[in-house]
């Protein structure tokens, strides 16, 4: 057993050995361990203070390619940690390191002992060292930091005062609690847990799940909500339920940094995988976040070439590739998604997470907003028109765009009156499928006044109109079409009679 003296030795003779690289090493060794030796830390700052010292110590080798030294003073901090994991220290606060208060230990199971992940996986081109062994599921908490789960939980916390229980926040994951805002399509299994449970119910789980120290789950949020899915559901039998009460899982070393955490979190959300990845609103939303870091960081407004150059470190970081195509999309998506969310609460006095969800659930239809920024297109359009841009954010609110092509054509709506009157009666429009058909109408009378449009298929458009309108009863004429619309056919007629007689007179 370790005692209190034993424990400072040890720790002592590391700072001694950091000096042998030089006295930069050692100082900054030496200022890490003092808070360890001055004040009692938790479990969760002892960890953080011994991966500092192993980075310090891994760079400092890296830099004399010194391997084996490199590993004769990890071994030395493995056994002082060893110690006070496992709680042979005299007591708890040797060293000043209290022991730990928590911590996940991997079991055995089916004569399969833990060990080492070999190789070491890696997750977004970093190594990240790694145990695998058994869990029991319900030793298991689902990770309430997880992203996509960041709406339902700020309308968790806005409708109760707090924060959701373990049994609350697995209801919010099979889609049991109710949340307003959430389209009525996805309200039985928004997280599609039910689907992956059956899966898991018959072929286990197949990927395993990556935890931290303490059990936080890094990696693997559905599947354990999947398994508690199974054990609770009275639709598997004993041998489906047995499946899923343990669960193989990798778990991350003591001297793990924040940046593989950020690796596995990247890696298992931004690079492609067999899984319901976050959705784009949410990937777009974390790139936003952290460009706006990097701006912050900036002692001026970078140039031209230097955004460039931080774009490509942002897509890099976030697994997007190494052009900036998709960071410029998510950015200008974001920016519209923003006055989107801005405009229905603040004018419109919606509910916050409402329009969330609705920015969420139409946010592609934001990458179209956002383009044609010049004179003539979408982006420009809106941009000079607020009234018309309340329209089309209140259509898309409600869900009256089928597609975005039509997003497309708002620019010709917008400087035609006809058409820009019914697309103000589709926002008007209670039901939904009217609205969509208003909508519909607004876009086609649009584009039949664009000049490319009227030159193209004229013969095709006259054979049409033609069949339609002798084949059209005359009572329709009194009781159907409108007297300002009988006034614009009979103008047209006679305008197209008189340019048909000349033409015809000379050619015969």
């Amino acid at each position: 057993m370790m005692t209190t003296i034993d424990m400072r030795d040890a720790f002592g003779v590391v700072i001694q050995e950091a000096y042998s690289y030089s006295a930069d090493i050692g100082r900054e060794i030496d200022k890490v361990l003092a808070e360890g030796k001055a004040n009692p830390l938790t479990r969760d700052d002892a960890h953080r203070l011994l991966r500092r010292v192993i980075e310090v110590l891994r760079r400092a080798a890296i830099l004399r390619k010194d391997g084996t030294a490199l590993a004769s003073l990890e071994g030395r901090i493995n056994a002082i940690v060893d110690d006070i994991l496992a709680g042979r220290a005299a007591d708890e606060t040797a060293a000043g390191i209290a022991l730990p208060a928590k911590r996940l230990m991997l079991q055995s199971f089916n004569g399969i002992e833990p060990r080492a992940v070999k190789p070491a996986p890696r997750f977004h081109s970093r190594e990240v060292q790694m145990m695998a062994g058994f869990v029991r599921t319900t030793d298991l908490q689902l990770w309430e930091e997880n992203e996509r789960l960041d709406i339902h939980l700020g309308q968790f916390r806005q409708q109760y005062g707090r924060d959701p229980d373990a049994a609350e926040l697995l209801n919010i994951m099979l889609s049991k609690m109710q949340l307003p805002g959430i389209p009525d399509e996805e309200r039985e299994d928004q997280f599609k847990i039910v689907q992956l449970a059956r899966s898991i119910a018959a072929n286990g789980v197949q990927k395993p799940p990556v935890v931290d120290l303490d059990g936080t789950l890094l990696d693997g949020n559905r599947r354990v909500a999947a398994c508690y899915y199974i054990l609770h559901s009275n639709e598997f039998d004993s041998e489906q339920k047995k499946r899923a009460e343990y669960i193989y899982a990798w778990q991350l070393s003591e001297f793990a940094t924040d940046e593989d955490r950020d690796s596995v979190v990247v890696a298992s959300n931004f690079e492609p995988d067999m899984k319901l990845d976050w959705p784009e609103y949410v990937k777009a939303r974390k790139v936003f976040e952290e460009w706006q870091t990097l701006l912050a960081l900036e002692p001026d407004l970078p140039g031209p070439q230097r955004q460039a150059q931080m774009k490509r470190d942002l897509s890099k970081k976030f697994a997007l590739g190494p052009e900036t195509g998709t960071v410029n999309r998510y950015l200008k998506m974001v920016e519209w998604a923003n006055r989107f969310e801005e405009y229905h609460v603040g004018e419109r006095h919606r509910n916050h997470y409402e329009v969330k969800h609705a920015a969420n659930e139409y946010f592609q239809y934001f990458d179209e907003l956002a383009k044609g920024a010049n004179s003539g297109g979408v982006a420009a359009t809106l941009n000079q028109d607020d009234a018309f841009r309340a329209i089309v954010f209140d259509l898309l609110f409600d869900g009256k765009f089928l597609n975005w092509r039509q997003i497309r054509e708002l620019k010709t709506v917008a400087d035609n009156p006809e058409a820009r009157e019914i697309l103000g009666r589709a926002a008007n429009e209670a039901n939904r499928g009217l609205g969509q058909d208003h909508v519909d109408n607004a876009i086609a009378i649009a584009r039949s006044r664009r000049p490319d449009v009227r030159e193209m298929g004229a013969n095709t458009r006259i054979e049409s109109f033609v069949t339609w309108l002798e084949d059209l009863p005359l009572s329709a004429f009194r009781d159907v079409i409108t007297p300002d619309n009988l006034r614009r056919l009979r103008g047209a007629l006679k305008l197209v009679d008189s340019q048909a007689a000349a033409i015809l007179g000379e050619a015969s």
